[in-house]
């Protein structure tokens, strides 16, 4: 359970300065490499701070919230592939946001090993 609980307070660290932060750009999140839309930052900075909310349930009840982090395993995979994947392999470095994408790739890397596979599946059953 602790090891579970480590990937609730990592989402805490990380999206703490992060999430109310992108719904009103009260600083560029993106670290200003993506095209301005207000209506797109407010549903990145919602959905964020949503991650956040859930993620603070997490730790009361790590299991039962271990749903969230699969959702940001599936997402965070498909914005690597679809954004910043074909930019890399371009050679377009200066339109990639590091942070995001360092952040994004290290929980793509760790989450399949904190995920409770076999109390999720048993959900499915």
């Amino acid at each position: 359970m602790k090891v579970l609980t480590f990937a609730y307070w990592a989402n805490i660290v990380i999206l703490v300065p992060i999430a109310v932060p992108t719904i009103f750009r009260i600083f560029p999140t993106d670290e200003g490499r993506m095209e301005e839309s207000r209506g797109w930052r407010a549903l990145v900075g919602s959905l964020w701070t949503a991650i956040l909310v859930l993620s603070v349930l997490g730790l009361f009840a790590p299991e039962r919230y271990a749903p969230v982090l699969l959702l940001q395993l599936v997402y965070k995979s498909i914005w690597l592939l679809v954004y910043a994947a074909p930019r890399i392999l371009r050679g377009e470095y200066a339109s990639i946001p590091w942070g995001i994408t360092v952040s994004f790739a290290a929980i793509v890397a760790v989450w399949p090993f904190i995920i409770p596979w076999s109390a999720l599946l048993a959900e499915l059953r």
